[in-house]
């Protein structure tokens, strides 16, 4: 196929109908994991209107972190997925897929470009198979299905997509005859850059990436302009290596070579010796990527020398001379050596020195792009050398192209039914690795709590969450996190005092995890146990002073602790804290001061709340007795009235007997209000009659 204006479009529909074939059963695949966090429960995300301040406040979503600059193109994607498609789960896929899509059809472009630059001419006919091939070979393994199915992974996925686009931008300008041309193309090729930063941090490899790409297929000694673009890449490429530099010295990582790090049960030198293997088997996991062999979690050997596990120096070995082999034959062979430089570099982030979980499979989506050209190339040239001679050969080769990405599609359709619900996916991990703790923990979080409730169901969860805490852990806080979370499966199942002893228990663990604390302290509150309560949410608040839930549990122990001007305090600071669920936080204040004798500014308080969720059958109880305790009759009564125009007598009465048995929720005192609320009710029956 020789591609050109009439047949590009025919290209491309191959590979976009093959893509959308392959993954056309994850449209429903649910929120996994990290989806929740960084988009789907982000508020900041959820867009309902396109106007300049909402946009801007989608780029500073980072989760758990406050309003701070966090990968702003990938969150505003996911912000527009939100406004246009709200909370169908089939937008976010669409999307996804179409990241994919896009990358794959500029991969192709990129590969036809730089291939036309070193395979002869008289095999020009054959550069558009192999580019189409190398690209199917890409998208269609199943490998990319983490980066794709995997939602949040579009961070990863899209950074990718505009990588792409900047090095065929690149290329192109490179190509380019006139200054305006090579102006524009320059001009785009940083933009992309740009956004590729935008999406994830990782794709800041574009520089030496650059850099390989013009030593390998453009730089001639004898060129003027050519020895400009490659020196400018070159101070580029140098002020690369001294920023990773600058980081390790400012995070201080050296000092960490020989002892775990932060949460991680690793050192920097026992990631450093572990890497090497981990990259070799990213490789096996390409070139075979059976779904078999694929797994959100894998379980991998920490090397702890050269020798132990043995396959540690090998390993170095390896990686090291295909580094060298590709540097040495470089001019000699440069699409076989930059597939190989490129799978190395696009590592570097995530597979050297910064103290990450240790492998996954969605950051082999942008390294592994060109790592098929080879094997494209060599199978095409096979086909044209045996097409005379050979016939059977030749049959065999031809036939083997449609096996082959058959079998991927195969594959990576397999193994998106994986991707089906969460219990699907882990239960497929514990498979693959009966050693790995966080398939257990998981399972057992499912079992806990979004099965039914069952005494069955709360001994497997127990059960699997007890086997999590003694296999190997991806962080040193991972079995304080289990053995909390198995206090939280006992809460959800109302087993206030095993949930305790649990919560306990994981603080015996790691006293510093203030998850398992703040549970504590709920778990408390429930138990009507308020001044222990509080103690132990004084501790939360002075490890993290960040997240408004802990206020809000704060002033309603210290309301029932009656100290209603301190609860008034930690309300107000619960309202500076978040900018979701204000009505609760305006309730929590407007009933504090109200308890400590300012009901002008309560008043102020539950108004607010009011507005913001109409209706709400506390705070109404609330706004009557504030205004009981005013004596503004005429406003107590249109309180009543309201509440009772919203809700029946039952659901009031219900309320009533439950109230006093809720420790875990702010007092009203049903005595005062009752009597305002049947009179409200009553009036409104004889109205009705009347009528």
């Amino acid at each position: 196929m020789h591609i050109n204006n009439n047949n590009s479009l025919t290209v491309y529909l191959i590979i976009g109908i093959s893509i959308l074939i392959c993954y056309s059963n994850t449209f429903n695949s649910p929120y996994q994991l990290d989806d929740g966090p960084n988009f789907a429960n982000n508020h900041l995300l959820k867009l309902d209107r396109i106007e300049p301040t909402a946009l801007y406040n989608t780029l500073f979503a980072k989760p758990f972190g406050g309003k701070e600059l966090y990968r702003p193109v990938a969150s505003l994607s996911f912000a527009l997925n939100w406004y246009f498609f709200d909370n169908k789960i089939f937008g976010f896929h669409l999307i996804n897929i179409l990241i994919h899509i896009l990358s794959a059809i500029y991969l192709f472009k990129t590969i036809l470009v730089l291939a036309e630059k070193k395979i002869p001419s008289h095999n020009k006919f054959s550069l558009a198979n192999i580019a189409l091939l190398s690209t199917l070979f890409w998208s269609l393994n199943p490998i990319q299905t983490q980066a794709v199915t995997y939602l949040v992974q579009r961070m990863a996925s899209m950074a990718a997509m505009f990588f792409i686009f900047s090095l065929y931008s690149y290329i192109q300008a490179r190509k380019a005859y006139s200054n305006n041309g090579r102006t524009l193309y320059f001009f785009l090729s940083f933009l992309y850059a740009t956004l590729a930063l935008g999406c994830k941090e990782n794709a800041i490899t574009i520089i030496p990436s650059l850099f390989l790409a013009e030593y390998l297929f453009f730089y001639k000694s004898n060129d003027r302009f050519s020895t400009i673009s490659l020196s400018i890449l070159l101070i580029l490429t140098t002020g690369f290596i001294l920023a990773g530099i600058y980081y390790i010295i400012n995070h201080n990582l050296l000092s960490f070579l020989n002892e775990p790090i932060g949460s991680r049960p690793f050192s920097i030198g026992e990631r450093l010796l572990t890497q090497p293997s981990i990259l070799l088997f990213y490789l096996t996991l390409l070139i075979f990527p059976s779904p078999e062999r694929l797994s959100i979690d894998h379980s991998f050997p920490l090397s702890t020398s050269l020798w132990h596990p043995w396959t540690t120096l090998p390993a170095i070995i390896i990686v090291l001379g295909l580094i060298i082999f590709s540097l040495v034959q470089g001019h000699r062979k440069p699409i076989l050596s930059f597939a190989i430089l490129f799978f190395f570099i696009n590592h570097l982030v995530e597979s050297t020195i910064i103290p990450l979980e240790m492998i996954f499979e969605h950051r082999n989506y942008l390294p592994s792009m060109f790592l098929f050209v080879p094997i494209a190339t060599g199978l095409c040239r096979a086909i044209e050398k045996s097409k005379q001679s050979q016939s059977l050969v030749h049959s065999v080769l031809l036939l083997s192209i449609p096996v082959l990405l058959m079998t991927l599609g195969l594959g990576t359709f397999s193994r998106n039914n994986a991707w089906a619900s969460e219990e699907s996916l882990w239960t497929d991990a514990l498979a693959k690795a009966p050693t790995n703790a966080r398939a257990y923990a998981k399972l057992g979080e499912i079992y806990g709590w979004q099965k039914e409730k069952t005494t069955e169901n709360l001994q497997i969860a127990v059960a699997l969450l007890e086997k999590a805490i003694h296999l190997e852990s991806p962080r040193t806080s991972f079995k304080a996190a289990v053995v909390g979370n198995i206090g939280k499966v006992y809460y959800n199942y109302g087993l206030l005092d095993q949930a305790v002893s649990n919560y306990k228990r994981s603080l015996s663990i790691n006293p510093n995890f203030i998850t398992s604390r703040f549970d504590l302290a709920n778990a408390l509150t429930h138990q009507g146990k308020f001044a222990e309560a509080l103690k132990q949410i004084n501790r939360v608040i002075a490890k993290n002073d960040l997240q408004s839930r802990f206020y809000n549990l704060k002033a309603l122990l210290l309301l029932r602790l009656n100290r209603a001007e301190d609860a008034a305090i930690a309300s107000s600071q619960a309202i500076h804290r978040t900018m979701v669920n204000k009505e609760r936080y305006y309730y929590n204040c407007g009933v504090s001061l109200t308890r400590a004798g300012y009901l002008k500014q309560g008043y102020w308080f539950l108004k607010q709340g009011l507005q913001l969720s109409p209706g709400d059958k506390r705070i109404l109880y609330s706004l009557i007795e504030n205004r009981i305790i005013a004596k503004d009759t005429t406003k107590t009564v249109a309180y009543a009235e309201q509440l009772v125009h919203f809700h029946s007598l039952a659901e009031i009465k219900a309320d009533f007997l439950r109230i006093p048995s809720e420790n875990a929720f702010i007092p009203v005192d049903i005595k005062a209000i009752a009597p305002i609320i049947l009179q409200a009710a009553q009036q409104s029956l004889t109205t009705l009659k009347q009528v």
